[in-house]
């Protein structure tokens, strides 16, 4: 049994010193943490630490705002100079001149006078080497011949039938004459005539331009048929024996001769619509391109463009194979008559002067 008065003192000590811990410990701001203290708050950044002061707990408490602080005022720093590696300069012995252009260079491209009609060319431009440069118009395609001799094999049904020969000349004076003549041969001889095609006119820059032409079979002077060109009036005469008629003349107009041989001055399928004249009547012709073919001749292989001309009602047809080596000049024809017959003629002898 323990003595209640021994112990009583040191009871009544250790019951003051824990009431004085707790008012030590009320005290402290920590202990208030729900409380909300209206404390501005400042934030300056600086490039170093500010030194800093401790505020005593009365102070924050108060209605005045804490006295703020000032920081030691910092000296920048100056920046650092960079420095870039310099290539090293060996002086020369002597000062050298100044650099400046010599009175002979050229003056520069930008500054460069131009003169009239001339185009400035960069000098960057890479030069041309010789013999590559166009042609000088001595050097262009020759002129277009003024002879050409053609002589044709007839063939009919299979067979030889005769031989036609065409003769086109052009004078000094600058008109042209394009003659052919049809003979048959064998047995033919008995049942056909002779054929006769002549057409006459100028040359001029846009091709033939034919004033007159005649288609005679056979001898009757009464049969054959006559066609008169008269430009200035744009009218077509045409005459059969004792009957004539006038039509009006279409522009850049051929007869049965001169349109195979305008093929010289104005290419194939450049120009695919031709009104044509047999002497007895004007009809517009429309060509087709067949394609290209390579003809075995007497005179070796010729590369030819095929076209084929119509006159659109079913009458008859014409083919042609121009000759692209020789001025597009007739190698071969193929007619096919109202009946159906084809007669074709094709070249055996050639001469172009």
């Amino acid at each position: 049994m323990w003595n209640k008065r021994l112990y009583r003192p040191l009871l009544w000590a250790l019951l003051l010193s824990l009431l004085a811990h707790v008012v030590l410990i009320g005290r402290l701001p920590w202990f208030e943490g729900e409380k909300t203290i209206g404390i501005p708050i400042v934030i300056e950044l600086a490039p170093v630490p500010m030194k800093t002061v401790p505020v005593k707990i009365a102070d924050r408490l108060s209605s005045e705002p804490p006295s703020q602080v000032k920081p030691e005022p910092v000296k920048p720093i100056p920046p650092h100079p960079v420095e870039l590696p310099v290539p090293e300069v060996v002086p020369p012995a002597e000062p050298a001149p100044p650099i400046l252009a010599p009175p002979e260079a050229e003056v520069p491209l930008a500054e460069a006078p131009v003169q009239e009609n001339e185009i400035p060319v960069p000098a960057a431009t890479v030069p041309v080497e010789e013999g590559t440069l166009t042609a000088q118009p001595d050097e262009a395609e020759p002129p277009l011949p003024s002879h050409i001799e053609i002589e044709y094999r007839i063939l009919r049904k299979g067979g030889i039938a005769g031989v036609e020969r065409h003769s086109y000349l052009v004078g000094a004076d600058g008109r042209y004459s394009l003659t052919s003549t049809a003979q048959p041969k064998g047995l033919l001889a008995l049942a056909l005539s002779d054929l006769l095609q002549k057409s006459e006119g100028k040359v001029t820059a846009q091709g033939l331009k034919p004033e007159t032409f005649l288609y005679q079979y056979g001898k009757n002077p009464d049969k054959a048929q006559k066609a008169s060109f008269d430009w200035e009036s744009g009218k077509l005469l045409l005459e059969t024996g004792s009957r004539r008629q006038e039509v009006a003349l279409a522009e850049g107009a051929q007869d049965l001769m001169s349109f195979m041989y305008q093929f010289m001055f104005v290419p194939p399928l450049q120009e695919m619509q031709l009104a044509i004249t047999n002497g007895k009547r004007l009809k517009t012709y429309a060509y087709g391109f067949d394609g290209e073919e390579v003809l075995d001749t007497a005179f070796g292989k010729v590369r030819c463009l095929h076209i084929a001309r119509s006159s659109g009602d079913g009458e008859e047809k014409t083919d042609l194979w121009l000759a692209a080596d020789y001025h597009y000049l007739p190698i071969k024809l193929s007619k096919t008559e109202k009946d159906g017959t084809v007669m074709e003629r094709i070249a055996t002898r050639l001469q172009v002067e």
